[in-house]
């Protein structure tokens, strides 16, 4: 998952699981996940990478608008921002 809200040839990556067991504060389920083209329901975990944006193979798709705006909020939870 990615997210530049700013001109840069690096990505912010987050990863998923499809264990939503035990998730922690600021972790979530990705509720239209279908629609972002994802193939079975994930889940955001707090750990985070940067990636230099020719590394990226596919696109599958896009969070919708109440995904991305948890996804956006959830670094200042994992953070304590």
């Amino acid at each position: 998952m990615v997210n530049p809200d700013y001109p840069s040839d690096d990505l912010l990556v987050v990863a998923v699981t499809s264990v939503g067991e035990g998730l922690r504060p600021g972790e979530f389920a990705i509720q239209f996940w279908r629609e972002a083209g994802l193939i079975h329901p994930l889940f955001a975990k707090r750990a985070i990478a940067s990636a230099a944006g020719n590394l990226v193979r596919k696109h599958l798709g896009q969070l919708r608008e109440s995904d991305m705006a948890k996804l956006n909020a959830a670094p200042k939870v994992w953070f304590g921002l």
